[in-house]
């Protein structure tokens, strides 16, 4: 889907809604861009009928979920399968008994385990869209901007309006019967939820993930984040160690110690958040991945708030040295940690030594 589609006409015979469960459909097979999920979250917020959609795919989750023992039976086990009003059973094979079909368990478990992986991924797209949107004000922006297709019951309102403007001698708008529109102009001023109702919103969607696949760790760090925002530093915690304990890829493992650490510093234990941001250093990662480079402001944070000034200066040094395209974001980064600022404040010689040396973070005056 290109950007072109935009400004196209519309073509009255085309459902508004066709693309957006089309991209729902890729999402299936992991083919939908970034762009595409954001267009997805809004006009599912505003649609019935692709809500409706969304939650067929839903419907399919819980089957899953009734079909758990075949994931643990033995491969030539027949096991007892509830069947829908008009269902049949795969290929048509199978005993049906009233309600229900006996299937042998190797049958079906390799087509629930891809589905399952499928179902899981798009809840973990949309769960973690509506968690960035609950704590982001940048990926908020982003969405506002998205041009999302307009829903049935939207444009007949839309055209309605635009037919009694030009019949009281107004100016008809240049896109008038277009079937994309911003998402803010979709929702209002007002447009989306709260914060806090997309974040509730986004975890129940990452639960939903976790309930067909309990080892999809991107999701569980979502969770583990969202609990984290909303203070609940003990669920945090078990999220973020789940993760530790059960994945051995790196970069995954970077992210919840990252994450992990970050919960202790906000709790005020700072040895164990010094501990866990070395361990992440030690990995190596962030030779690898350069977006764990601002491991080094954390590990500031956490030697400045004990007051190990010449560790923090160092790790300072090496934050100021390979992430100089950061320094502007660090600085407002830093500007919002108080519990630093005021440790510094009680260490009149340092602050200066730092204002001396790392203007652009600790300004006497308005600097960088």
């Amino acid at each position: 889907m290109d950007g072109t589609r935009q400004d196209a006409p519309m073509d009255e015979s085309v459902d508004p809604c066709a693309q957006i469960q089309m991209d729902l459909s890729a999402m299936l097979d992991g083919e939908l861009d970034p762009a595409s999920v954001r267009r997805v979250m809004v006009h599912s917020d505003a649609c019935p009928s692709c809500r409706a959609f969304l939650d067929g795919i839903r419907a399919q989750a819980r089957s899953h979920r009734e079909l758990h023992e075949v994931l643990t039976a033995a491969p030539d086990e027949l096991v007892r399968v509830s069947l829908r009003s008009g269902q049949s059973a795969a290929g048509g094979q199978g005993t049906v008994l009233d309600s229900a079909v006996l299937v042998l368990a190797g049958e079906l478990r390799k087509q629930l385990t891809e589905n399952r992986e499928q179902l899981a991924r798009i809840f973990y797209e949309l769960g973690r869209g509506f968690v960035l949107m609950g704590i982001s004000p940048n990926f908020s922006r982003i969405v506002a901007r998205e041009p999302v297709p307009i829903p049935d019951m939207c444009q007949r309102g839309r055209n309605l309006l635009d037919e009694v403007e030009r019949l009281a001698g107004g100016e008809v708008a240049e896109d008038v019967g277009g079937e994309w529109v911003r998402a803010r102009e979709l929702f209002g001023e007002a447009w989306g939820r709260s914060p806090g109702e997309n974040l509730t919103k986004g975890e129940d969607l990452l639960h939903e993930a976790l309930m067909l696949m309990p080892e999809f760790h991107e999701a569980r760090i979502y969770v583990g984040h969202v609990h984290h925002v909303c203070g609940r530093y003990d669920d945090a915690c078990r999220q973020f160690e789940r993760v530790l304990e059960e994945s051995d890829d790196v970069g995954i493992r970077g992210f919840a110690l990252f994450n992990l650490g970050n919960v202790y510093l906000d709790k005020g234990d700072l040895a164990v958040a010094e501990r866990l941001f070395l361990q992440l250093i030690e990995s190596g990662v962030v030779e690898v991945r350069p977006q764990f480079g601002l491991i080094y402001f954390n590990l500031a944070l956490a030697y400045g708030m004990q007051e190990r000034f010449e560790e923090c200066i160092a790790w300072l040094e090496r934050l100021d040295s390979e992430l100089p395209h950061k320094r502007r974001m660090i600085a407002e980064e830093f500007k919002s940690r108080q519990d630093f600022v005021d440790t510094l404040s009680r260490h009149p010689q340092v602050y200066s030594y730092l204002t001396s040396r790392f203007p652009c973070w600790f300004p006497e005056q308005e600097a960088c």
